[in-house]
């Protein structure tokens, strides 16, 4: 079952994410943080709980996300650890975080999502 649907802007397609389809929010550096945080709001929006896991590369990122959502009142923390899992590519390590949506966390994120939507609306203006 594919977690993806493709959506035509300005002529290009783009595949865009079925959220309520994703158990696990993986982490790198090939994107801001703060994309990362978005992804992770849109998964809760549809999940009471999710993990945020990562490589150890990725670490720092994936503790950066998790404390700002949880410092901004969107999760809370409920456990993390490291683990391991082996294949034939030998060891793969992950930095895991599971994480739950606050009771304030709809209230939150509808208030969020009407000043983004705003600030997307004034920049096509311009």
């Amino acid at each position: 079952m594919s977690t993806q649907q493709t959506t035509t802007t300005g002529g290009q397609e783009r595949q865009e994410t079925d959220y309520s389809k994703l158990d696990a929010v993986n982490v790198s550096f090939r994107r801001p943080a703060k994309w990362y945080m978005y992804v992770v709001k849109r998964v809760l929006k549809e999940k009471p709980t999710t993990v945020i896991k990562a490589r150890p590369s990725a670490a720092a990122q994936t503790i950066r996300v998790a404390e700002a959502l949880k410092r901004l009142g969107y999760l809370e923390i409920t456990n993390y650890s490291t683990t391991t899992v082996s294949d034939s590519r030998g060891l793969d390590r992950f930095l895991v975080i599971n994480v739950s949506r606050t009771k304030d966390f709809n209230k939150l994120y509808d208030a969020r999502e009407d000043e983004r939507k705003k600030m997307l609306e004034s920049e096509v203006k311009k």
